[in-house]
């Protein structure tokens, strides 16, 4: 019996490059349409909006929560050195777009006055 072993389907599924769970991969090596593939991503993009406005919402709860615990203590509404923490973390994470991504989702915390 030899020492090595042969290496399963599986395994060399795993560091083929050309192995790819991605729609549009499949797409150009296949037989799936384009409209196929376009109807794959488009229902996993509305999957991650449904998840991203769930999230929204939770942080949403979260940041009124906080608001009114900082007010009761004494405290603003908005602490804008918080904010501009937030707005850098978005930047680094997203680009020079995140900052905007940030401020909608902000805006959205604050809620009214």
């Amino acid at each position: 019996m030899s020492a090595t072993t042969a290496e399963s389907p599986a395994d060399s599924a795993s560091t083929d490059p050309a192995a790819s769970t991605d729609p549009a991969a499949e797409a150009v090596g296949h037989s799936v349409s384009v409209e196929e593939t376009l109807a794959t991503l488009r229902g996993q993009i509305d999957a991650l909006d449904v998840a991203i406005a769930r999230l929204v919402a939770e942080r949403t709860q979260l940041s009124r929560r906080a608001q009114q615990l900082r007010i009761s203590a004494g405290g603003t509404r908005v602490e804008l050195s918080r904010e501009r923490v937030i707005m850098q973390r978005y930047r680094n994470a997203l680009g020079i777009d995140g900052p905007n991504l940030a401020e909608a989702v902000l805006r959205v915390g604050r809620g009214q006055r």
